[in-house]
């Protein structure tokens, strides 16, 4: 009998401890699950915040690109052709010179403060040019020093500028410093940004002041040519394009007020003075912290000087505006020439 109890209590504890056995595994396993199952909602979680800021990234993406659309779509466009061309200064002088659209300046470019432009520039010269957008303030990309695939044209191709000029006030186009000589033989253009105020003058008038010295014409041209480094060698100041007496005259009437809008692309200072009136300086190169109500009868515009004059048409008659220096107001000392233009009320 007691061997039949031992055995009887033997296996009572050997079911007891297989019970327990498996008690303790069942734990571990739903332990194990448990972990397990805490992982994937994890894991779930991980896609789940992934999934949404790849979603926040793409709405992002395709909001941008509408932005981008829209802003191409309300763009200032404008086409620039690099291409030599015949100019005439004046009647009886024509040159051979280097220009934008075949003219000298080149185009205006007249656009609102914070309007998106695209300037495309086709090259039809034989060598390389380039262009930036002088005192305008750009992304590297637009004005920084050119580079292959990135602001150089070759010959026969084109390249599109695109920025938004956040800046109202006037400024200039022309070739970059590595292709300064074509700026010399004619590549310029005035570039005005209108304030979003709106103008607060009743006219509004851009002089380009330039400079081109010529020769004896090339083999095969029957014009002169620049630039040309001999001793024969002539300069002609021109304003816009134009040597007096084919300037054409500033209209006027009594009572308006007056922006001139100047831009000094020549080589040269270019001292300016408009008889019977004096000239309120309302911005000198992009800076309009100035002194309020600061009068010139004369303004001297150094090379690449940008300058706004404003005044009021209060004397009526016939009057010059023109450069002080002889050398400037005339061709080859012969009055009227160069940079002298006349300015008259109506009816006069």
């Amino acid at each position: 009998m007691m061997i039949l109890f031992r055995l009887f209590l033997a296996s009572l504890l050997l079911l007891n401890f297989c019970s327990s056995a498996r008690a303790q595994g069942m734990a571990a396993e739903q332990a194990k699950e448990r972990e397990e199952l805490g992982k994937m909602r994890s894991e779930i979680r991980d896609i789940k915040s992934n999934m949404k800021d790849a979603l926040d990234s793409m709405n992002e993406f395709q909001n941008k690109a509408i932005e981008a659309s829209k802003a191409n779509e309300n763009a200032h466009e404008l086409h620039l052709f690099a291409k030599p061309a015949a100019w005439e200064l004046y009647s009886g002088m024509t040159a051979d010179c280097l220009t934008y659209n075949g003219k000298i300046p080149g185009p205006p470019i007249r656009v609102p403060e914070g309007q998106p432009v695209r300037i495309v520039l086709h090259n039809q010269l034989k060598v390389p040019t380039s262009l930036v957008f002088h005192g305008i303030i750009v992304p590297q990309s637009v004005g920084g020093l050119p580079k292959k695939d990135g602001g150089i044209v070759k010959p026969g191709e084109a390249y599109a500028y695109q920025f938004v000029p956040n800046k109202a006030g006037t400024f200039w186009y022309h070739p970059q410093v590595i292709n300064g000589d074509q700026k010399a033989r004619g590549m310029f253009g005035a570039f005005v940004v209108e304030p979003r105020s709106g103008p607060s003058e009743d006219k509004d008038f851009t002089v380009v002041l330039s400079e081109l010295n010529l020769g004896a014409a090339a083999e095969g041209s029957p014009h002169p040519v620049l630039p040309l480094k001999t001793a024969s060698a002539h300069t002609y100041y021109l304003m816009n394009g134009k040597s007096a007496p084919a300037i054409p005259p500033v209209e006027l009437r009594q009572g308006e007020r007056v922006r001139l809008r100047v831009i000094n692309t020549s080589q040269h200072s270019i001292p300016l003075y408009l008889t019977g009136h004096r000239f309120e300086v309302a911005s000198i190169n992009g800076s309009d912290a100035l002194e309020p109500h600061v009068y010139r009868d004369t303004i001297t515009l150094e090379p690449s000087d940008r300058v706004d004059l404003n005044f009021t048409a209060d004397n009526p008659g016939v009057w010059s505006f023109a450069s002080e220096l002889l050398d400037q107001a005339s061709n080859e000392g012969k009055f009227p020439g160069g940079i002298a233009c006349v300015v008259r009320y109506s009816g006069m």
